[in-house]
C-alpha cells in the first residue's frame, strides 16, 4: 500500500470524526466512532488477508492477517518520515504507544463535543448556604424563603418549554427542552468516594454550572416606610412588598463564576420565574443545539415573564374569567416584547393571546418583526401568511381608522424590509369605508392584494421547507434546528403541518381570485391538485373550490352532491384519498367559509370540517370556541341576520356550551331545559 492512499485515507477518517465532534452530539460522536472502528478492522484484516506474506511465517487467520495488515498500513503511514527506506514494524512497544495516542485523539474529540452541548444544570447546592436569620412581617424566616424558592425554582426551570409553540392560538402542545437537567450531585466515602470523584475528571463530561441563590434580607417596617421613595432600602435589603434574590451560576470544575444576577419582583413565585429564564437563558447561549429565537434579552427577563404569563390560568368557569386571565397575561408579556432584544417565542406567544382578542393587526407587526429578526422561525411564519390572510379580509373592520392606518405603517415597513411588499407606507386610500358595518373602516382591495401576495410567498416557502428531504438537509446542516426537525422525519407529522399549509396556500389563492381589483387570469386546478385532494378528503368534495380557481368571482356554485369525507389516516401514497391534520381540516373550513359567503358553497362543509379539526385525536385546539368565533373568516358569518347560516350559528353555540359550561342557577332545573343568561353567537338573549 502506498504512502500517499494511508495517508489520504487517515485525513479522510480524521476530518469527518472532528466534523462529526463539533456538529453533533456526544453520543453519536461515539456510535460514528464505533462504526469507523468496526470498517477500518475489517478493510485492515481483508487487506492482511489479500496480501500474505511472502515466505508465509504464520497460518492464514484472522488475527494474524489484521496483525500483518495494520503492520503494514503502519509503515506506509511513517515511510515519509523516516530516515531509511525500509520502516520497520512497530512491535508491541510501538502499538502501544499508538494506541494512547488514539486514546488522547477520541478523548480530544469527545471533549469538542461536549464543549458545544448544553451544560447541566448542578443543584445539589440549591438547598443549602443561607441560615434562618430573622424573619419578616409574615413570620417567615430568610432560610425559610430560601428553602421556598429552592424548591419552586427546580419546577420552574424544568417548564422552560422553548421548542414547538403550538400553532394555533389557545393550543396545549409545547415541547420541553431537554438542554436544562437536574443532578443531584455523587457523595462518597473514603477511598471509594475519592475515586468516583477523580475518575470522571480524567475524562471530559458535559458541562456543569451549579446553581446558587440567595434571598436578601426584608428590610423591617420602619426602614422600608423611610426608603420608600428611594428604592432599596440601605444594605441591599428588599422594600416591603419585594422579593430580591441574588442568583449565581458557577463552575466547579475550573472554579470561576459563569454569571451572576440579582432579580427583584413582586413576589417569591415571580422571582423563582425571574431566576429561571436568567438561568434558562444563560444555558442557551451556551448551547450550539438551540435556535436563536429561544432567547433575546441578555437577563432573561423575557424567558422569565413568559413563565408568569403561562401561570396566569383560571377554571374555564366562564368566558369572562378566561379573558381576563388573557389580558392579564398579555400585560405581562408587553412589558418585555418592546425592545428588539426578544426571544421571538415570547413575541409568538404574544400574538397569539392578542389574535385571541381581537387584536389581529397587533399580531401580524408581532409576526412580522419575528420574521426580520429570526427568519428560520418557521411556525412564526406560518402564523404571518395567516395573520396576513385574515388582515386582507374584508369582513374584518375597524373603528379607528387613524390607529389603523399608523398601525400598518409599521407592518408595511418590517415587510418591505423583508421584501414582501411593494409599498412601505399606508397611505389614506388604503382604508376605505365598509359596505356592510356603517361606521367602521376596512383595508382596500389594493393593499390586501399586497398582503395576499405577502401570504402566499410565506406558505409557499414553509411548503418547500415541510419537504422530506429539505427536513432531512436542516437537520444536519443546521444544528441548532436539529431537535426542532426531528419529529418532521416522521411521515404523521410532517404530513399533518404541510397539509396545513397547502390548504392555507390553496385559501389565500382563492381570496385572490376573488378579490374583485384587476382582470385575473384563471389558476389550474392541477397546480394545487394536493391542496385539492386534501380538502376533498375532508368535505368528500372540491369542485366548488375548483371552479373558483378557474372563473374567479364569476364562478357558479355547482350543484350539491351527496358526498363523505374520507376517514383520518396518514397518507402514505401522495395520490390516496386521506388526510391526518387538524390544521389541514381548520383551513378547509375557512376556505369555505369565503366560498359560503359569496353563494359558491353550502355551510354544512364549514361544519364538518371545524367538528373535524375538533375531533382529531392530535388538535392542539385548546378551547376551540375562542379562535372560531374572533377569526376574521367567520366574523362575517357570526355577524349576519339572525335566520342566515343556522348550521354554523348552531355549531358555535354549542362549541360554546362544551367550552365554558354554564352553572345553572339555583332556579334552574337541567332536566326541565331551565333557561339562564345565555346568549347565542349573535349577541342576542338565548332561549
Amino acid at each position: 500500500m502506498t504512502s500517499w492512499v494511508t495517508w489520504g485515507l487517515f485525513v479522510v477518517v480524521a476530518v469527518a470524526l472532528g466534523v462529526v465532534a463539533s456538529y453533533f452530539s456526544v453520543r453519536t460522536v461515539r456510535l460514528f466512532t464505533a462504526a469507523t472502528a468496526i470498517v477500518l478492522v475489517v478493510a485492515v484484516t481483508e487487506y492482511g488477508l489479500a496480501h500474505p506474506a511472502r515466505p508465509p511465517r504464520a497460518p492464514q487467520d484472522l488475527q494474524t492477517a489484521f496483525a500483518r495488515g495494520a503492520d503494514t498500513i503502519a509503515a506506509a503511514l511513517f515511510h515519509p518520515v523516516w530516515m531509511g527506506r525500509d520502516v520497520p514494524a512497530p512491535g508491541r512497544v510501538g502499538w502501544i504507544v499508538l494506541a494512547a495516542l488514539l486514546l488522547i485523539g477520541y478523548r480530544l474529540l469527545e471533549a469538542r463535543a461536549c464543549k458545544r452541548q448544553a451544560p447541566v444544570i448542578d443543584t445539589s447546592q440549591l438547598d443549602q448556604g443561607q441560615p434562618s436569620i430573622e424573619g419578616d412581617q409574615a413570620g417567615a424566616t430568610d432560610g425559610q424563603r430560601h428553602d421556598q424558592l429552592a424548591a419552586e425554582l427546580k419546577f420552574r426551570l424544568a417548564a422552560m418549554e422553548v421548542r414547538s409553540p403550538a400553532i394555533l392560538p389557545g393550543g396545549s402542545r409545547s415541547d420541553g427542552l431537554a438542554s436544562i437537567a437536574e443532578d443531584s450531585g455523587v457523595t462518597g466515602a473514603g477511598l471509594a468516594g475519592a475515586l468516583i470523584r477523580y475518575l470522571p475528571s480524567l475524562w471530559p463530561a458535559a458541562r456543569r454550572f451549579q446553581l446558587r441563590v440567595w434571598v436578601e434580607p426584608a428590610a423591617p417596617p420602619s426602614v422600608a416606610a423611610a426608603s420608600s421613595g428611594h428604592g432599596t432600602s440601605a444594605g441591599g435589603a428588599a422594600t416591603a412588598g419585594e422579593t430580591r434574590v441574588t442568583v449565581e451560576l458557577d463552575d466547579p470544575r475550573r472554579g470561576v463564576t459563569v454569571a451572576s444576577k440579582t432579580v427583584a419582583a413582586a413576589s417569591l413565585n415571580e422571582t423563582a420565574s425571574m431566576v429561571a429564564g436568567f438561568v434558562a437563558r444563560q444555558v442557551f447561549v451556551s448551547d450550539y443545539s438551540t435556535p436563536p429565537w429561544c432567547y433575546g434579552a441578555s437577563d432573561g427577563h423575557d424567558l422569565g415573564a413568559l413563565l408568569i404569563a403561562r401561570q396566569e390560568r383560571v377554571y374555564a368557569e366562564n368566558w369572562d374569567a378566561v379573558r381576563s386571565s388573557r389580558l392579564a397575561q398579555i400585560k405581562v408579556l408587553q412589558t418585555v416584547t418592546g425592545g428588539k432584544r426578544c426571544a421571538g417565542l415570547v413575541r409568538y406567544e404574544l400574538a397569539q393571546l392578542h389574535d385571541l382578542g381581537s387584536n389581529h393587526l397587533t399580531a401580524l407587526l408581532m409576526h412580522a418583526v419575528n420574521r426580520e429578526q429570526y427568519p428560520r422561525f418557521f411556525r412564526g411564519r406560518y402564523r404571518l401568511g395567516m395573520s396576513l390572510e385574515m388582515a386582507a379580509n374584508r369582513g374584518l373592520t375597524f373603528g379607528n381608522p387613524s390607529a389603523v392606518r399608523y398601525m400598518l405603517t409599521e407592518v408595511l415597513d418590517v415587510l418591505h424590509r423583508c421584501g414582501l411588499t411593494t409599498s412601505a407606507e399606508c397611505a389614506e386610500a388604503d382604508i376605505v369605508a365598509s359596505q356592510e358595518v356603517p361606521g367602521h373602516h376596512r383595508i382596500s382591495d389594493e393593499l390586501s392584494m399586497q398582503l395576499l401576495e405577502a401570504a402566499r410567498t410565506e406558505l409557499q416557502v414553509l411548503r418547500r421547507q415541510l419537504a422530506f428531504l429539505a427536513v432531512l438537509w436542516a437537520g444536519l446542516a443546521r444544528r441548532s434546528e436539529r431537535t426542532v426537525w426531528r419529529p418532521h422525519r416522521q411521515l404523521g407529522y410532517r404530513q399533518s403541518f404541510r397539509d396545513g399549509a397547502r390548504v392555507a396556500e390553496l385559501l389565500v389563492a382563492v381570496r385572490i381570485q376573488l378579490n374583485e381589483t384587476g382582470n385575473l387570469s384563471p389558476v389550474k386546478p392541477s397546480r394545487y391538485r394536493h391542496a385539492l385532494r386534501v380538502a376533498a378528503a375532508i368535505t368528500g368534495d372540491s369542485a366548488p373550490i375548483k371552479a373558483v380557481l378557474r372563473d374567479g368571482a364569476a364562478a357558479v356554485a355547482p350543484p350539491l352532491k351527496p358526498a363523505a369525507p374520507s376517514r383520518e389516516r396518514v397518507r402514505v401514497l401522495p395520490w390516496l384519498p386521506h388526510t391526518a391534520s387538524w390544521q389541514a381540516a381548520y383551513n378547509t373550513a375557512c376556505l369555505y367559509s369565503v366560498l359560503a359567503q359569496h353563494g359558491l358553497a353550502s355551510e354544512d362543509r364549514i361544519v364538518v370540517s371545524l367538528q373535524r379539526a375538533i375531533d382529531s385525536k392530535d388538535s392542539e385546539m385548546e378551547r376551540p370556541y375562542d379562535w372560531i368565533a374572533y377569526d376574521p373568516d367567520f366574523l362575517p358569518l357570526k355577524a349576519s341576520g339572525r335566520d342566515e347560516y343556522p348550521a354554523f350559528k348552531k355549531f358555535l353555540r354549542d362549541t360554546k356550551r362544551r367550552d365554558y359550561p354554564r352553572r345553572p342557577r339555583p332556579n334552574d332545573d337541567p332536566a326541565e331545559g331551565g333557561g339562564g343568561d345565555d346568549e347565542d353567537v349573535t349577541g342576542r338573549p338565548g332561549r
